[in-house]
């Protein structure tokens, strides 16, 4: 069962399904991740590939104004339904039922703090970042869970855990 780590939603738990292709993001990986994030007081929150919807309500619970969450999968999408209708109904919040990279290119809003976690293998970093890079403020911050991969670029700040790798950008 996936709980909330920290915030004003501590100890919650989320709502899932099961789904073998699924790969949520471990507690650890997401305790570090969102603390190299922070502070995200004041900041809009674009979740990527949100799935049931554990890093997006993170942010909320640690005092995003707004978080947008984008998801494809009809069974993940009612899970994360579920999940911020349970939990964070009175916050600022926007659940997006559609494909990342369509949505990517028709959305007309900046971000502060931009999160992917697709899965493994079906995008490559960058050019996820360069479909990013118009809807990230400037000073955003944009993060990327993915499998381990090396990278020769030094503007990028990379946190390994075993196989799973996050790297973190930040937009000039």
């Amino acid at each position: 069962m996936t709980t909330i780590i920290s915030g004003k939603y501590r100890g919650r738990r989320l709502y899932d399904y099961k789904n073998p292709k699924v790969r949520p993001t471990q507690a650890k990986v997401r305790k570090s991740m969102l603390q190299i994030l922070e502070p995200f007081q004041d900041s809009c929150v674009l979740d990527l590939f949100a799935g049931i919807g554990t890093l997006g309500i993170e942010a909320i619970s640690r005092g995003a104004k707004s978080v947008t969450m984008v998801e494809k999968s009809s069974q993940a999408y009612r899970a994360l339904s579920q999940n911020v209708d349970d939990i964070c109904k009175n916050d600022n919040y926007k659940l997006v039922h559609s494909d990342v990279f369509s949505f990517l290119e028709i959305c007309e809003n900046k971000f502060d703090i931009i999160i992917a976690d697709p899965p493994y293998g079906l995008c490559e970093y960058y050019d996820l970042r360069a479909k990013i890079i118009p809807l990230l403020k400037t000073d955003g911050l944009f993060c990327m869970e993915m499998s381990k991969t090396k990278f020769i670029d030094d503007d990028v700040r990379i946190k390994n855990y075993g196989n799973t790798q996050v790297v973190f950008w930040r937009a000039n």
